[in-house]
C-alpha cells in the first residue's frame, strides 16, 4: 500500500469515528434515602461521555423549582427546598454555580476557565429535598422523577435505589418511563439488601426518563412539624399576609398623620362681606383662594389692579396681543405685589407687548412675580404636608415589592389589595392638604367676600327684610374697585352684571380711563370685559416659551428620539 492510499484510510477512519461518536449519558444512577420527618437526601452518579460539542466545561443539572400543592387551589405551587451538599467531577470536588430561571433550578456544574479533557467524566450531586413525602388518609407516597424529561442527551442505562427508614412497609410500587405524560413500564424491580431497586430495561432518548413511586403504610413517617407547616403556610399565604400588613401599616401611619397635620381647623360660617380681606392684594386673595396660581389669573387681575388705580394703560385693540403702557408722573397707591410687578415688568421702560413671540424678560419678570406671590401666600396659609404622602408611598412601594418578592401563586386578593392601597393613599393625597387657622380665616373672609361679588343681585333683594344688612351703594367707583378681585376669584360676570342691572345708564356709558380697544366696540361692559381679559391672556401665553412636539416622519425624527428605547448585547 502507497503512503497516499494510507493517508486516505487513515483519513476515512477519522471521519467514521468523529460520525459515531457522540455526547451522551452512558449512565444515570440514584441513591435516595428516605427521612422519617418526610425529607429525602439524593445522591446522582452521571457519567457522561464528553466530545467538546456541548460539553465543553461541564454540564448542568436542572430541577423543578415549583410541585403542585395537593392541599391548595387548582394551579396552585410550592417551591421545592433544596440544599446542595455536595458536587464532583471524576473523585474530586468540583465548582459549581445554582442558578433560578422560571421554573428551572440549575445547578451550572465546572469552572468557566477550563475545559474538559473529551471522554468519560462521573459527576456525583448530592442535595437534601425537604418534606417530599405525599400524605393520603390511607397511605404516605413517595413519587419521584428520578432522572428528569428534559435532558439534551440520551441515558444509554438509568437506575434508582431507594432507602426507606426502620421498619417502612410498602403498600404498591410503580415506576413510569417515556416522554412526558407517557405511563411506558420499559422497567424491572426488586428488592435488594433492604432496598427498593428500580431499574430501566432500556435507553432513553433526549426528553425521556423514569418516574416512580412507592406507597407506604401510614405511622412510619412523621406528620408536618409546626416549623414545617409554618413555613408551607408562607409559601401559601406570607405575600398575601405581607400585603395586608403593608396595607394596615399604611393605613395607620396616614391616619396618625391626618390627625397630625391634616385636620383643618375650625371654621367660622361663611357670610357675605363687603370689602375684601384688609391689606391682600388681588393676586394674594387669587392664590389665597386657589391654594395656589391658577392660570394667568393673578397676573391679569393685578394689571387690572395697576390700570384702575391710574399707573398702567391697557390697550387691547388687538385679539391676540396687549399694549402695556406705564404712565409717568402718576402716584398711585400700589400694594406690594403690585410693586414689585411694577418694577420687574416695566424696569424704567416706558412700554411693554405681550404677544407675537417669546420674550424672555417677561419671563423673567412674570417668573420672579409667580415665585413671590407664592412665598408669601404659600406655608404661612396652607400646608401640602407632601412629606407624609410622599412617606407613604415609599412605604406602600416597599411593602408591595417585598410581598411580590414573595409570591408564588399570584391570586385575584394580591390585586385587590394593591388596588386598596393606591386608593388609600389618593385619598389621603387629598385629605392631607390642610390649611393654617390664619389660613383658614382668611380663606373663610374671601369666600364671604366673593359670595357678595357673586350673589349681589340676590344679596340686595333680601335686604329689604327687616333686621338684614343694606348693601353698600353700588357705583362706577366701587365696580372698578373691586373688578380686579371679580377677575382674581372667577367671579367677574355676576359682578358686571350686578353693576349693568343696578346702574344701567352708567353702565351703558361706561369706559374706562385704564382700557383702549381702538376701533373694536361691544354691546356691553361684560363683552368689553371679556375681550380685554382674552387678549391679555393670549399675549401673556405667546410671550412665554412655548413647549414643542417633533416627529420622526418627514426627516423630523433624531436618534434617541421616539417611543421605546433601551439596547443590550451578546457575550
Amino acid at each position: 500500500m502507497n503512503v497516499r492510499a494510507l493517508l486516505l484510510s487513515l483519513m476515512g477512519c477519522l471521519f467514521v469515528f468523529s460520525a459515531v461518536a457522540e455526547e451522551k449519558i452512558d449512565s444515570f444512577d440514584v441513591s435516595i434515602s428516605v427521612e422519617t420527618d418526610g425529607d429525602i437526601e439524593v445522591s446522582e452518579t452521571i457519567q457522561v461521555t464528553s466530545e467538546g460539542t456541548r460539553i465543553r466545561r461541564g454540564i448542568f443539572r436542572d430541577l423543578p423549582r415549583y410541585y403542585a400543592d395537593d392541599e391548595g387551589q387548582t394551579g396552585d405551587k410550592l417551591p421545592y427546598q433544596y440544599d446542595v451538599r455536595r458536587v464532583t467531577r471524576d473523585g474530586r470536588r468540583e465548582p459549581y454555580s445554582v442558578e433560578r430561571d422560571g421554573n428551572a433550578f440549575r445547578i451550572r456544574i465546572g469552572d468557566a476557565d477550563v475545559f474538559l479533557q473529551h471522554g468519560s467524566h462521573t459527576y456525583e450531586i448530592e442535595y437534601e429535598v425537604k418534606n417530599q413525602i405525599r400524605y393520603f388518609e390511607t397511605h404516605d407516597e413517595l413519587f419521584w422523577n428520578v432522572t428528569g424529561n428534559y435532558w439534551l442527551f440520551p441515558i444509554d442505562q438509568s437506575a434508582v435505589r431507594i432507602t426507606l427508614p426502620e421498619d417502612a412497609r410498602i403498600v404498591s410500587q410503580d415506576a413510569y418511563t417515556g416522554g412526558f405524560g407517557d405511563v411506558g413500564s420499559d422497567y424491572a424491580y426488586r428488592q435488594s439488601g433492604g432496598a427498593h431497586v428500580f431499574e430501566a430495561t432500556r435507553g432513553f432518548l433526549p426528553g425521556e426518563g423514569m418516574t416512580v413511586s412507592l406507597g407506604l403504610e401510614k405511622g412510619v413517617i412523621e406528620p408536618l412539624s409546626l416549623s414545617d407547616k409554618g413555613t408551607l403556610w408562607w409559601f401559601r399565604y406570607g405575600s398575601l399576609g405581607l400585603l395586608i400588613a403593608s396595607f394596615l401599616g399604611v393605613l395607620a401611619f396616614l391616619t396618625r398623620s391626618f390627625r397630625k397635620v391634616g385636620e383643618d381647623p375650625p371654621k367660622d360660617p361663611v357670610f357675605a362681606r363687603y370689602e375684601p380681606p384688609k391689606g391682600l392684594s388681588p393676586a394674594a386673595v387669587h392664590h389665597i383662594y386657589y391654594r395656589g396660581l391658577r392660570g394667568h389669573g393673578a397676573l391679569i387681575s393685578t394689571l387690572i389692579s395697576m390700570g384702575a388705580k391710574g399707573l398702567v394703560d391697557i390697550d387691547a385693540s388687538e385679539k391676540k396681543s396687549t399694549v402695556l403702557t406705564r404712565k409717568s408722573g402718576v402716584s398711585a397707591t400700589l400694594s406690594a405685589d403690585e410693586k414689585q410687578l411694577d418694577d420687574d415688568l416695566f424696569d424704567g421702560a416706558g412700554t411693554r407687548t405681550l404677544g407675537g413671540k417669546y420674550d424672555a424678560s417677561f419671563t423673567t419678570a412674570y417668573s420672579l412675580f409667580r415665585k413671590s406671590i407664592s412665598r408669601k401666600y404659600g406655608k404661612a396659609y396652607f400646608r401640602w404636608n407632601l412629606g407624609y404622602t410622599l412617606g407613604a408611598v415609599v412605604l406602600t412601594i416597599a411593602g408591595i415589592a417585598l410581598a411580590v418578592s414573595q409570591t408564588i401563586n399570584w391570586s385575584w386578593w394580591h390585586m385587590a389589595i394593591i388596588l386598596a392601597l393606591a386608593a388609600m393613599n389618593g385619598l389621603f393625597m387629598y385629605l392631607m392638604p390642610a390649611p393654617t387657622p390664619k389660613g383658614q380665616k382668611v380663606r373663610t373672609e374671601i369666600e364671604g367676600f366673593k359670595l357678595y361679588m357673586e350673589k349681589a343681585e340676590k344679596l340686595q333683594m333680601n335686604s329689604v327684610e327687616v333686621g338684614s344688612d343694606a348693601l353698600p351703594p353700588m357705583s362706577v367707583e366701587r365696580y372698578e374697585r373691586f373688578l380686579p378681585y371679580a377677575v382674581a376669584l372667577n367671579v367677574e360676570k355676576p359682578w358686571t352684571e350686578y353693576f349693568e342691572k343696578t346702574l344701567p345708564t352708567e353702565a351703558a356709558n361706561y369706559s374706562p380711563a385704564w382700557g383702549h380697544f381702538g376701533s373694536r366696540s361691544f354691546g356691553s361692559v361684560g363683552g368689553m370685559n371679556d375681550a380685554i381679559m382674552s387678549s391679555m391672556s393670549t399675549g401673556v401665553s405667546s410671550s412665554l416659551p412655548q413647549s414643542s412636539s417633533s416627529s420622526g416622519s418627514g426627516g423630523g425624527g433624531f436618534s434617541g428620539g421616539g417611543g421605546g428605547g433601551g439596547g443590550g448585547g451578546g457575550w
